[in-house]
């Protein structure tokens, strides 16, 4: 046998030994697969139970005067005096403009003189029907000019008063156009008087949260520069506005040493009414394929479940979320690595109930439970 011979020879018998002992190994390389798929998955988990949850609305706000009114004068005349400024505070009550009398207590004397007249006349006229001598024409005739004249002395004391233009609650002079000298016709400005304590803040609300607050609930507001201001809800518009679709809320602000403005812009926080909510961590929350909110959680056999939940509101701790049983144990560590129905080898955080043991789940520690 020459060389060339036993070298092919030596090579195939190579081969055949190679192929053999690839045949025998093969059993367990198989057993050691189907030990890696047949692993369970380690997860954490965590305890969460539902509380009662205060949501709070955040709208953008600002404030408004409590009350504004134009103070227009009745009377037509000069105006010879405007006893305050504009700016000034004044008391309800005070003047803010006075208009020259000019005969006008001449006519309220005349008057005083015309009632006494056609009083005496009809006391006359009363005593001569008594005696037979007097009609009841003329007995109607004197009391009508009796009754004509105390609608004249009525009306020339009501001219002389409102000759005095005066401000109609305590407040602010805002505006005061007119100067002494100025001559004004009935219905012509003499001042704005606006009222800044207490402080009205309006905001608008959408038409899907008016319903979750009431006049009874709490409102605090934090102006643009940092303030807090604390009151509560005062009216609640009952039509949306046709345009935005929105609704116009306000509230009243306690101002007693006027330090705020009317104008001025901030953030309006409304306590909604309580509702029923869980609090978790927001790494929790995932989307599905749906582009659902979602989270994951383990039952008692470690088996998990794909729960849908709603957002209602977000503070430092993490989201409220309902749509979860009222005590849930959420995957809190690889919530991202697990599907929904998939067996899982678990272990929590906090302690479980008594009664909520699970075969896959490590010994629980002695933390709490949250």
């Amino acid at each position: 046998m020459n060389s060339n011979v036993r070298v092919s020879l030596i090579i195939a018998l190579a081969i055949g030994l190679w192929l053999v002992s690839g045949f025998f190994d093969s059993p367990a390389t198989e057993n050691n697969s189907s030990k890696v798929e047949s692993k369970l998955t380690n997860v954490q988990a965590d305890w969460f139970e539902i509380q009662s949850y205060e949501p709070q609305l955040v709208l953008r706000a600002r404030t408004e005067a409590n009350r504004s009114v134009d103070v227009k004068a009745q009377m037509a005349g000069r105006i010879v005096a405007v006893p305050v400024a504009e700016g000034a505070l004044v008391q309800a009550g005070a003047i803010l403009c006075d208009i020259d009398q000019e005969d006008r207590k001449l006519r309220l004397q005349h008057a005083r003189a015309g009632l006494k007249q056609a009083t005496i006349e009809y006391q006359g006229a009363r005593k001569l029907e008594q005696g037979g001598y007097q009609s009841e024409l003329a007995i109607a005739k004197a009391k009508t000019r009796l009754e004509s004249a105390r609608v004249a002395l009525e009306r020339s004391t009501l001219d002389l008063d409102n000759l005095s233009i005066k401000a109609p609650f305590a407040g602010v002079v805002e505006r005061r156009p007119v100067e002494v000298g100025d001559f004004v016709q009935p219905g012509q400005l003499c001042a704005q008087v606006v009222e800044l304590n207490p402080l009205k803040v309006s905001a608008e609300i959408t038409e899907q949260e008016i319903g979750k607050i009431s006049l009874t609930r709490g409102a605090q507001l934090t102006l643009v520069n940092g303030e807090t201001l604390s009151g509560s809800i005062s009216y609640l518009s009952r039509q949306a506005n046709p345009v935005t679709r929105s609704f116009r809320i306000e509230a009243t602000i306690a101002n007693p040493q006027l330090r705020f403005l009317a104008g001025m812009s901030g953030s309006l926080q409304i306590a909604a009414e309580p509702m029923a909510a869980h609090l978790i961590p927001s790494s929790l929350v995932l989307l599905d394929d749906a582009g659902r909110l979602v989270v994951r959680a383990v039952d008692d056999q470690g088996i998990i479940k794909t729960l849908s939940v709603a957002n209602v509101g977000e503070n430092s701790d993490g989201v409220w979320v309902t749509g979860l049983p009222d005590r849930v144990a959420l995957v809190t560590i690889g919530q991202n690595y697990v599907s929904e129905a998939e067996q899982v080898a678990v272990s929590y955080r906090t302690s479980p109930s008594l009664n909520s043991s699970s075969p896959n789940s490590s010994a629980p520690n002695s933390s709490g439970s949250q």
